[in-house]
């Protein structure tokens, strides 16, 4: 029996949360893409029109006690945006090098392209 539903609903979405966030390759991550959008090389939080499920994972996403105890790691990851993804710093390139970025070409690359393009050079 599980008695502290609440507590028990915040850590299933919070395994979704994890999962949309490392497994970009995998379905789900596909389906809700494909269903929302992406845009920046994020998933699009919705409008109107979305699951109550969806609303839920974009409330916590925001929420202290999520965002506030992961951390991303670069490594050999092709998934951290360059642009988009706080990496260095805690504050988004994009903001940092504004005039930088209004110049790119490349807005929505992770850091292996960009170091793959000859920009870790």
């Amino acid at each position: 029996m599980v008695r502290r539903i609440r507590e028990f609903n915040y850590s299933l979405l919070g395994k979704w949360c994890w999962r949309l966030l490392v497994e970009r390759d995998g379905f789900w991550f596909r389906v809700v893409a494909a269903r929302y959008g992406v845009v920046g090389g994020r998933l699009v939080e919705g409008g109107r029109n979305t699951s109550t499920w969806w609303q839920d994972i974009c409330a916590l996403r925001g929420e202290e006690w999520f965002s506030g105890h992961i951390s991303r790691s670069v490594g050999d990851d092709k998934h951290t945006l360059f642009w988009s993804d706080e990496w260095i710093g805690g504050v988004y390139f994009r903001i940092r090098f504004s005039r930088l970025f209004d110049l790119s070409l490349c807005k929505e690359e992770s850091v292996f392209d960009m170091c793959r393009l000859g920009v870790g050079n």
